[in-house]
């Protein structure tokens, strides 16, 4: 397996440790090769992490050789091309394992997992009603494997328009407080410090 350093972390799937090992690496590592064979795999870590911003900004500090010699990264670039355009047709064309390479499938399949679940969770906030066609290029997967998802996370199915009724996802509130209220919070911190002097 490559990435001798990081196995543990992609058999458990911590997607977060390896991302830390990354950037700990990229700021304190003197071995410029090592850094060079991440680039990669803190690519991935980014987006699986769900940050296609700093996954942009790590790609603009990737030397211009590296990423003109290196094919691979080059189609990492296209996924994070396609996710920052919202094309998730692209998306998961892009996520393959002969695009990319057998050293970088557990990225791949959890990348690919983690974009199906976010876009299945946008989809069923944002629409009434989507035909299954629309929800299969959205969700990377067969027409028949979209009714048999989807029906099974509680969506309706009518056969006679052939179009789907998405259920709502609920958010589960977190115990941190709003941005507002955060805002509230320390404003009533501040006025009883004053009020106290």
């Amino acid at each position: 397996m490559a990435f001798t350093e990081i196995a543990n972390f992609i058999t458990s799937k911590n997607f977060k440790a390896i991302l830390d090992y990354c950037q700990k690496q990229e700021i304190e590592s003197k071995n410029i090769d090592l850094i060079k064979s991440y680039y990669g795999v803190y690519l991935f870590s980014y987006l699986i992490n769900n940050d296609v911003i700093n996954a942009k900004h790590l790609w603009k500090r990737i030397p211009n050789d590296l990423k003109q010699s290196n094919q691979q990264l080059k189609n990492i670039y296209t996924i994070i091309k396609a996710i920052s355009q919202t094309n998730p047709t692209i998306t998961y064309t892009s996520l393959s394992v002969n695009n990319i390479g057998e050293d970088y499938t557990p990225f791949i399949t959890t990348l690919k997992e983690n974009f199906q679940q976010r876009t299945f969770e946008l989809i069923s906030n944002a629409y009434s009603s989507i035909t299954v066609n629309d929800c299969c290029s959205y969700l990377g997967i067969s027409p028949e494997d979209t009714i048999e998802f989807t029906t099974s996370k509680g969506w309706e199915h009518d056969k006679a328009s052939n179009t789907l009724k998405p259920t709502p996802i609920q958010k589960q509130l977190s115990g941190l407080p709003s941005g507002n209220q955060q805002i509230r919070s320390l404003t009533n911190y501040v006025l009883f410090l004053e009020k106290s002097t």
